[in-house]
């Protein structure tokens, strides 16, 4: 007796299934995308935490003093970034980018475990030029971050009014405890790749653009801030536009 033939999928029964599919991928690839983005944000949150608990342990070996901010070319013994753009708006052109240097900055073996280098540090660095261009492993890029900021190998930026007095002929941040308030304090940004050009936030300069706006909110709905107290905080739309565009500073501003 012959066995029964089986029967194959028809033209019809074949497109209902592909159309079911795509239905399907229609569906998954919203929540497989806000996955991917809370993920970043996450991980940004990691890196900010680590940077900012470097501060806090720099802070307590330097008589409660902060780091310094990172200004362009200052390259101080306590900036805790060194180079960048001298120019009042850094290019857009990654090819034209000059690297931000952050093995050379009094942060780096805070953060990473390597020691610092250049003169106030090692005379030859630890890592190959690669490590700094590359957010699953440089700690101070953002993993939203963009060609402009992979060339840079910095996303962050710190509060330039925490700037405080000179020691030893070089610039140091202040003590923790003339910062008022500081759990309200901004302590360092992740700053949009349209304006950062080294690890020093100006906040009445070019870098509080409101125009800049969308290029802040790096996250889905928001940016993640960094907050004197060590606190790493997601800040949403709405009230990041009050942060940057605050008249009188006063989440900048540490006597406020």
């Amino acid at each position: 007796m012959k066995g029964a033939k089986r029967k194959g999928f028809t033209l019809i029964e074949l497109l209902v299934v592909i159309a079911i599919l795509a239905i399907l991928m229609a569906l998954l690839l919203p929540a497989i995308q806000t996955a991917k983005e809370k993920a970043r944000e996450s991980r940004c949150k990691s890196n900010m935490r680590q940077i900012a608990n470097a501060m806090m342990l720099f802070a307590t070996e330097h008589d409660e003093h902060l780091p310094a901010g990172g200004a362009c070319d200052r390259n101080g013994k306590w900036d805790w970034t060194w180079g960048g753009n001298v120019i009042s708006v850094p290019t857009t052109d990654p090819a034209a980018c000059e690297r931000i240097e952050i093995e050379r900055g009094s942060l780096w073996q805070y953060v990473t475990g390597y020691p610092r280098v250049g003169p106030f540090g090692e005379a030859t660095a630890s890592l190959k030029e690669e490590y700094f261009s590359d957010p699953g492993k440089n700690v101070y890029l953002c993993p939203a971050v963009g060609a402009v900021g992979r060339k840079r190998g910095c996303s962050y930026a710190m509060n330039q009014f925490l700037d405080g007095p000179v020691v030893e002929g070089h610039m140091l941040g202040l003590r923790l405890s003339q910062i008022k308030t500081d759990s309200k304090k901004v302590l360092f940004v992740d700053e949009p790749e349209s304006t950062i050009n080294d690890g020093w936030f100006v906040p009445q300069g070019h870098e509080n653009d409101v125009r800049n706006m969308k290029q802040w909110l790096k996250h889905e709905g928001g940016a993640n801030v960094g907050f004197c107290d060590g606190h790493i905080g997601f800040v949403a739309e709405k009230q990041w536009l009050n942060i940057i565009d605050d008249a009188d500073r006063q989440w900048f501003t540490p006597s406020y």
